[in-house]
């Protein structure tokens, strides 16, 4: 099961950005036989371009074009060798020019990543410490991990936040020979800038405290000698490394090192990885650099530094008279307009492309999920009528896009964190509320306010969550010591107001969940070793359809009736009022089917982000009426198996069904708890917090569920008494479905008798006697479960949190298997 896990991030993300390419906003294809850097052809449109990262327009020079024709007729198209062995005479020429731009070291490597590859494994040494800025561009992560995989500590810090920083600095005081502090100079995606005046305070005040700054959207538009933003605001130091990219306002490729030691310029060349075994920056791209940094040194750069400057200062004026969400005042080429949720972005950005103009969407993962918005770039093949005339179609678009997606601007206002009070003043748009015509809503927070027999018959058949299920977990999670075992509950049923009829219906809970609750296993386990110190670490309030101790397809939906999006909609609008209420961080919506692909586009538009869970598994009743019955429906495979493992061991054990009508004793409900307890430890694939022994005692009192008990029988040669030795919690519902909710073992008896197996078909026999429809056998473990005959079914949450930084952190933290 937890092989799954290991892709996860990367199917998350992939659904994510699939998503905009099936919305015609990702992977697009240019048709233009011939670039002239201001616009360029889609779909036989002619549309100016606001994508590209190419600031000074360098790219259509022909300077650089003559000086890449030059060297690919002296040099051939290609140098095919190592940098360690030897480099095309246009290196040395090269580098020479980039210590006048500079003033510094430089070493030109084949890309920005492959720069950041070579050098970071080699300035961090086994006993620093490494800090990635939140929002620090992934390539510069790439290396960061590198250094992880030798043993470097690495920790994130929220974007720009000093105090925090300061704070790792004082407690990481004496502990780390060198601390590193890695940041982008000018972030990609809002177009903000790292506050390096503050940062070289730090720097300043502890003499450990290192930065590796990424200033490859800073090169060139500013700057002497166009050597990019973070020199325009400080000197280089020992203290101090700098990258930069060539492929970007340099308008040709490659990527930059520069540093003011001589000694370390000389052992990251000599044995950086992408140095000495990755190819080189060929001859053609070399042309062109040496093209470009030639007209770095002339009074040129400046003519067209002042004429970038020019169009990002009209830009910006024009969205402050337009009042339009500008994201980031900085005096940069990156701008972003915030939108918030997804669909409202693309809404925009097709817009857009029809008026004339090619902009970028800004989704996750490279903003929060529901901080969405139009990414545009500056270049000097821009002109002052493009800027005006783009504001003005945005200012046009953007009331028309809030009333379209229903949308206002206190909803932006709510996803960014940040006032924007003359936006909501020029665009008083309000949302249309369809809900009271359309709809009859019941929201209660008691399950004793809703009708029995209406509850069951929506739900009721799904697992542990019918109507009896519902008062249940109410009466047990509450007025317990722990917070983490309080939870709040909130039902929900919309009908069709015509009809009469739901068309929804579903619960959901406030309750704390940790962050890891579905990372790999391997992951909580370092996670929950800090846990050891403080319990809630890595810990949030979430508002969670279902709850923690329920499975299944916790949401009715009438898909037959045609307002069942927007019905959807409102109860995610319900649960983000409940979210913002209670100050939760999180909403989930638990176990919806993976193939669901009409769910999947629809959620991902709303801001979700959808990530895989462990499968759950369903055994339906064929009506077999004895052992024999019921193993000739298993496969070849696993009715040997059976045999085995299942029957050869039955005799070691005496079963006792314990339900309501047992009287039990404290000591008993204890034991079962510890039992339980053994599981939990170990089975880290969903990780929660330990279940209340409340709960326990609960069940034995309660007539639907039944506690199945495996003992050793008396007389065994290890054993002469009756030792428990496995528990299985098992829920039958009023629909008549069975659930074994949890299992307890002792992990003693797991490999000699086979104990887990045997309580896994106990409840298979239990489920049988009852004649029960289904068999809802939980999630994990599917090795052993799919031996029984299971239906195996994938399952997946949808997230929505206030901001990406605490997955990031699990992510970027604890991934070490």
């Amino acid at each position: 099961m937890e092989t799954n896990k290991y892709n996860s991030h990367v199917n998350t993300i992939d659904e994510c950005l699939t998503n905009g390419v099936n919305n015609g906003l990702f992977h697009i294809n240019i048709d233009d036989q011939v670039l002239n850097g201001r616009t360029v052809q889609i779909d036989g449109n002619k549309l100016i371009n606001f994508t590209s990262c190419s600031y000074l327009g360098l790219e259509t020079d022909d300077r650089l074009k003559q000086g890449a024709i030059n060297a690919v007729m002296k040099y051939g198209t290609q140098y095919s060798s190592s940098r360690a062995y030897s480099k095309c005479p246009l290196y040395e020429e090269l580098e020479a020019l980039f210590y006048d731009i500079f003033g510094y070291q430089t070493i030109v490597g084949p890309t920005t990543t492959l720069t950041h590859v070579a050098a970071i494994p080699i300035l961090v040494g086994e006993k620093d410490f490494m800090i990635n800025d939140h929002q620090v561009h992934a390539s510069v992560q790439i290396g960061t991990q590198l250094a992880v995989a030798k043993g470097v500590k690495l920790d994130l810090l929220r974007h720009n936040n000093l105090n925090n920083l300061e704070d790792i600095l004082k407690k990481t005081h004496g502990k780390h020979h060198k601390v590193w502090y890695m940041v982008d100079g000018l972030y990609s995606m809002y177009g903000d800038f790292a506050p390096l005046k503050d940062i070289q305070v730090l720097l300043d005040k502890y003499a450990n405290f290192n930065l590796y700054i990424d200033d490859a959207h800073g090169m060139s538009w500013t700057g002497k000698n166009g050597s990019g933003y973070v020199l325009s605001q400080m000197e280089l130091t020992d203290q101090v490394v700098l990258s930069t990219s060539l492929a970007k306002g340099f308008g040709a490729g490659g990527g930059l090192l520069v540093l003011n030691n001589k000694e370390l310029s000389r052992k990251i060349l000599t044995c950086g990885t992408s140095y000495t075994t990755g190819g080189p920056l060929q001859p053609p791209v070399l042309g062109a650099c040496v093209a470009s940094a030639k007209i770095h040194l002339t009074p040129d750069i400046y003519v067209y530094q002042n004429r970038v400057a020019e169009l990002i200062e009209r830009f910006i004026q024009k969205c402050d008279e337009s009042c339009l969400p500008l994201m980031s005042h900085a005096a940069s080429p990156i701008m972003y307009i915030g939108l918030g949720l997804p669909r409202v972005a693309y809404n925009m950005v097709k817009r857009l492309m029809k008026e004339g103009y090619f902009t970028n969407v800004g989704i996750f993962p490279g903003v929060p999920v529901r901080c969405a918005g139009v990414r545009i770039t500056i270049n000097r093949n821009q002109t002052i009528q493009d800027i005006d005339d783009l504001v003005a179609c945005m200012t046009k678009h953007f009331p028309l896009v809030l009333a379209e997606e229903n949308q206002t601007v206190a909803d932006l206002e709510r996803n960014f964190k940040t006032p924007l009070t003359t936006v909501a003043q020029r665009y008083p748009v309000q949302k249309k509320d369809e809900t009271t015509s359309k709809f009859f809503i019941k929201q209660v927070r008691t399950i004793k306010e809703i009708d029995k027999n209406v509850w069951d018959d929506l739900l009721g058949n799904r697992g542990t969550f019918d109507w009896e299920g519902c008062r249940f977990l109410e009466e047990t999670f509450c007025d317990n010591p722990e917070p983490e075992n309080n939870w709040k509950f909130h039902y929900l049923i919309i009908s069709d107001s015509l009809t009469g009829k739901p068309i929804l219906a579903t619960f959901f809970t406030e309750l704390l969940c940790k962050d890891d609750m579905i990372a790999p296993a391997h992951v909580s386990q370092q996670i929950e070793e800090v846990r050891k110190k403080d319990k809630y670490y890595l810990t949030s309030k979430v508002v969670m359809l279902g709850s923690l101790l329920t499975e299944g397809n916790h949401l009715f939906i009438d898909r037959n009736n045609g307002q069942w999006q927007t019905a959807l909609l409102e109860l995610i609008r319900i649960m983000n009022d409940v979210k913002q209420e209670c100050d939760a961080t999180m909403l989930q919506l638990r176990d919806f089917d993976s193939n669901d692909i009409e769910m999947r586009d629809f959620l991902i538009k709303e801001g979700f982000i959808k990530v895989k869970m462990p499968d759950t598994h369903v055994l339906k009743n064929t009506k077999w009426q004895d052992e024999n019955e019921y193993m000739k429906q298993l496969s070849k495979g696993n009715r040997w198996h059976f045999r085995r493992k299942i029957l050869d061991n039955k005799p070691l054990f005496r079963v006792n069904v314990i339900d309501s009508e047992n009287v039990l004793n404290e000591n008993q409900t204890k034991n079962w708890h510890e039992l339980y307890s053994n599981v939990k430890q170990k089975g880290l694939n969903i990780n929660t917090y330990n279940l209340p022994l409340k709960l326990f005692n609960n069940m034995q009192l309660h007539p639907n569920w039944e506690t199945v008990e495996l003992r050793l029988k008396s007389g065994d040669k290890f054993h002469n008494e009756e030792s428990l030795v496995a528990v299985g919690f098992c829920y039958k519902s009023s629909k008549n479905n069975y659930s074994m909710m949890a299992v307890g073992i002792n992990y003693d008896y797991v490999y000699t008798h086979g104990c887990y197996r045997q309580a896994l078909y106990q409840s298979v026999v239990r489920f049988g006697n009852l004649k029960c429809d289904n068999l809802y056998f939980g999630m994990d473990a599917s090795i052993e479960k799919q031996r029984f005959g299971v239906e195996i079914i994938p399952k997946s949450v949808y997230i929505q949190a206030n901001d990406n930084f605490n997955m990031e952190l699990i992510g970027t933290i604890y991934n070490k298997n």
